[in-house]
């Protein structure tokens, strides 16, 4: 037996054995010599009976049965029954395993029949029958390994693995998107069904042959659905053939952006680098849909039977030029390379043509490059107009086009409350467009230290606008105007702001005298 101590000196415990009680001994930290008795030996803490609290404790006896046999004819008084040594054994972890996985198991499903019914989801054109045949077998599933992993409380794991099973059966009648088989053809306006006892004729054949080349299932569902909900929008499916996995999001970019089409935009593998998009909700027809996806490739066919059009994708489209070409206005390919640009389906590489061409002398292709330019800048999706305007400034050729497309734009930035680039009006300004003089001056009455110096570039064009403008004037707008006034007025200011000059500051007299002074020089003879 052992013998727990401590030295005196240090405070070092040791174990030592029990012959040496009562002999002196030197602590191998210290090196201090003691004898080994009562005041060294380290005691523990006595424990009563009823001190410590465990209710695991009550699962044995309190008085320990006899191992000796019953004698004969004598009655023997046993105080309780020996326990079942399953009901203190710890759970074996098969058993916890089982749990874990039933729980799991029924929660897996629930996510799939909640987000898994989506359009493009593991489960699209599973029937509602077929969903809950998965969902009830999965509960099954869950109860049994629930019980089995609890044999203590099978009635609560019961009860709890039917409560999970009620929820996961429920599911089905609320998440029904996408419950329509997808090679279903329902009876509606959009897909005639032909005629029973008719030949089928070779195009026929050829058609449905395809059908199943491209796996024109997802379109068929799409387009009973909108026939359903009627109206004039219509699910278009485009072909993509040799398409590389790393352009497949520029292109599905590019056709959510340029139709308009209801997100998300799916594209269904069909291997050899060959996609299926579904472009449901356009207001485009097929042809026009041909036409946007020109800018993709070569439009290989249309076919109306099935509302695809079969596009062999053009990957070299997709690959930036040199960036030392792009950038060297001296290189005679600068040109012909941000041309290039301009037509990418990539708006980052575009913004970044424009940008370049801003600042280039034109020189070649000034017609092509304008005639783009003028597009983009029309274009709801493009967000850098300001950039473009600034490239139309030096690319314009003749005026009138670009003008005409800005001050468009501009009535739709108004009436939508957007922003102005101040790009936009100087382009216009430029081609002297008259039209947007209404249009600037409210800007300029909102803003006078932005817009005034545009304002001022239209010259005397702008004097009966400002004279109009002019008595609702204060402050700051009240300063821009009397300057206005000076650069492009005429006659008819003189009075306006000779009556100005009651009431008005030192700072405003004095603009008052230089706008006079100004305009009667202009007047001299």
């Amino acid at each position: 037996m052992l013998l727990l101590i401590r030295c005196p000196s240090c405070g070092q415990r040791f174990k030592v054995g029990e012959d040496l009680r009562g002999r002196s001994v030197e602590c191998g930290g210290c090196e201090h010599h003691f004898r080994i008795n009562d005041e060294v030996i380290v005691r523990g803490r006595k424990i009563y009976p009823g001190e410590r609290k465990d209710t695991r404790l009550d699962r044995f006896q309190r008085v320990p049965l006899s191992k000796v046999p019953d004698a004969a004819g004598i009655s023997t008084m046993r105080y309780a029954e020996a326990p079942d040594p399953q009901e203190f054994e710890p759970v074996a972890p098969q058993r916890v395993i089982a749990g874990v996985v039933g729980v799991a198991g029924m929660a897996f499903m629930a996510l799939l029949l909640m987000f898994g019914s989506n359009r493009g989801g593991a489960l699209d054109g599973m029937t509602t029958r077929n969903r809950l045949l998965i969902a009830g077998f999965t509960g099954l599933l869950g109860i049994v390994l629930l019980v089995y992993a609890n044999p203590r409380a099978r009635g609560k794991a019961i009860a709890a693995g039917l409560l999970l099973s009620g929820g996961l059966m429920a599911l089905p009648w609320f998440f029904t998107v996408g419950s329509v088989p997808l090679g279903s053809i329902a009876d509606g306006p959009r897909l005639p069904v032909a005629p029973p006892k008719k030949a089928i004729s070779p195009e026929d054949e050829r058609i449905n042959e395809l059908r199943g080349v491209i796996g024109t299932g997802p379109l068929e569902s799409e387009l009973v659905r909108l026939a359903t909900e009627g109206g004039n929008r219509q699910a278009v499916g485009l072909w993509l053939r040799g398409l590389r996995e790393q352009n497949r999001y520029l292109v599905r970019d590019y056709v959510l952006r340029v139709t308009g089409a209801d997100p998300p935009l799916i594209m269904y593998p069909r291997g050899n680098g060959e996609f299926l998009m579904v472009a449901s909700g356009l207001n485009h027809s097929l042809d026009e849909v041909a036409k946007i996806a020109e800018a993709l490739g070569s439009v290989e066919k249309v076919y109306p039977e099935m509302s695809v059009v079969e596009v062999r994708i053009n990957n070299e489209s997709f690959v930036t030029g040199l960036i030392e070409k792009l950038t060297d206005k001296g290189d005679p390919a600068f040109y012909d390379l941000n041309k290039r640009e301009l037509e990418s389906i990539d708006l980052e590489r575009v913004k970044r043509a424009v940008q370049r061409l801003a600042e280039a002398e034109p020189k070649l292709y000034r017609s092509d490059i304008t005639q783009k330019l003028i597009s983009l800048v029309g274009a709801q999706w493009v967000d850098f107009k300001g950039e473009v305007c600034s490239a139309l400034s030096v690319w314009s050729e003749k005026p009138g086009p670009a003008g005409d497309a800005a001050l468009k734009e501009l009535k739709g930035l108004l009436s939508r409350k957007k922003e102005v680039p101040k790009e936009m009006m100087a382009l216009i300004v430029k081609e002297n467009n008259p039209a947007v003089i209404p249009f600037l001056d409210a800007l300029w009455f909102e803003d006078p230290t932005r817009w005034e110096a545009l304002y001022g570039e239209f010259g005397p064009l702008a004097e009966s606008s400002l004279i109009q403008r002019f008595p609702t004037t204060d402050g700051t707008s009240r300063q821009s105007a009397v300057r206005l006034l000076g650069r492009v007025g005429g006659a008819e200011s003189l009075p306006l702001l000779q009556a100005a000059v009651g009431g008005a500051d030192s700072e405003l007299k004095v603009l008052i005298e230089k706008a006079t002074a100004s305009i009667r020089g202009r007047l001299a003879p």
